[in-house]
């Protein structure tokens, strides 16, 4: 369980989120809608860890032992246009790297998905030479197949085709029903039509 009461963030003077209060149950499948510039992106990056709320930090209950918002990072994963790759790394070197830090769930099969993102013919090139297309099925892939209770996607089908977006919908359908899923979304109905409740976020600038 994931819960936000009164949750604030400031840059400066600029309040980007102001008294957002929710709670994400444990299992939930949560869209986060609003405007471009609304805090989606910012409230995400704090469920993450990655960010500090100014007032309010989320509170945190996952698997009966409360975590500190500072340490949300080890309990979840996370996919966006933001979330950089070592370009340097080969996919495979990407996936072996990243299942030594952070597993992959035990019914995950590297070669399969591997085969099915259509990447087979690129296991062993560097990152650097993959298409935003093809990164961000990496991305999708080292998220949502990780063993780890939350899951974070902001626009999840950015620089997907079609083929790129239907990979993204069966890896939710394989590997997400247990976890808390939250998603951040400018009303692509294809990123989020599995969740079952909203929070919508609204201007204060």
């Amino acid at each position: 369980m994931l819960v936000l009461k009164d949750l604030q963030k400031k840059f400066g003077k600029q309040h980007i989120l102001q008294h957002i209060t929710h709670t994400f149950n444990t299992g939930s499948k949560t869209v986060v809608l609003g405007s471009n510039g609304s805090g989606k992106s910012t409230l995400v990056k704090i469920l993450s860890g990655a960010l500090e709320a100014t007032d309010a930090p989320p509170v945190a209950n996952i698997a009966d032992r409360e975590i500190p918002a500072s340490e949300l990072g080890q309990h979840c994963t996370i996919a966006a246009p933001y979330v950089a790759l070592n370009p340097m790394f080969s996919l495979a070197e990407t996936l072996a790297f990243h299942q030594d830090f952070c597993p992959f769930l035990p019914s995950f099969d590297s070669k399969l998905w591997v085969e099915k993102a259509g990447l087979t013919p690129h296991l062993h090139k560097r990152l650097s030479a993959f298409s935003s297309g093809m990164q961000q099925r990496v991305r999708l892939m080292l998220a949502i197949a990780s063993d780890r209770p939350l899951l974070l996607l902001d626009e999840p089908t950015n620089n997907l085709d079609k083929e790129g977006v239907q990979f993204y919908q069966d890896l939710i359908h394989q590997f997400a029903s247990e976890k808390t899923v939250v998603v951040a979304s400018n009303y692509i109905d294809a990123e989020y039509a599995f969740c079952t409740e909203q929070l919508i976020l609204e201007k204060h600038y």
